[in-house]
């Protein structure tokens, strides 16, 4: 108790108040530090936990994309048709050597030939996409210019306006209704 009266009539000088002030922003800042660095270890596992999702994510996208390529491959392989012609050769994953393009599905016969596109779910930039194919085949691939060249988009999912679209290109309309491949091609043209 002595010590508490004592402390009671101590005078608060200016030297005393600059060191208590002193003091407490020293255990401020040591706060501050610890608080920021539990901050930064939470930033950090957070982001690892973040890409762990988007590996997984990305996983279930590829893993997708590989279900409906070899749907389509092989329901092409087993019905090499397409607008009413059957093609004798049936190619997964074309790269030709003259471009950096990838048929998915390439089709050929002695008249025609196919580049049909493969996608677990179109959206709108496919069809520019594979547009630009045609025109790279066209370009680079002169062996076949004598060929009438189709265009396909085959896809386990589509959105009614894209399909639309699709269709208005003049490009096929390939679906997995059921069990069985659905081709519509009425509105075909030759690219």
């Amino acid at each position: 108790m002595k010590n508490t009266q004592k402390q009671k009539k101590e005078k608060i000088t200016l030297e005393s108040l600059y060191a208590l002030m002193h003091e407490n922003e020293e255990k401020s800042i040591r706060e501050w530090e610890r608080i920021r660095e539990e901050a930064r270890k939470r930033s950090e596992d957070i982001d690892k936990k973040l890409a762990e999702v988007a590996k997984t994510v990305g996983s279930i996208g590829n893993s997708n994309g590989d279900v409906a390529e070899e749907y389509f491959q092989n329901a092409f392989k087993k019905n090499p048709e397409l607008n009413g012609e059957t093609y004798d050769i049936v190619r997964p994953n074309v790269r030709p050597a003259e471009c950096d393009d990838e048929y998915d599905i390439f089709l050929l016969n002695g008249e025609s030939v196919a580049i049909i596109e493969i996608k677990y779910n179109v959206r709108k930039d496919d069809i520019g996409k594979l547009l630009q194919k045609a025109e790279n085949f066209r370009k680079f691939l002169t062996q076949y210019s004598n060929f009438k060249l189709y265009l396909g988009i085959a896809s386990l999912s589509f959105k009614k306006i894209t399909e639309q679209n699709i269709i208005k290109e003049g490009i096929a309309v390939i679906k997995q209704v059921g069990d069985k491949m659905v081709i519509y091609d009425k509105n075909l043209k030759v690219f």
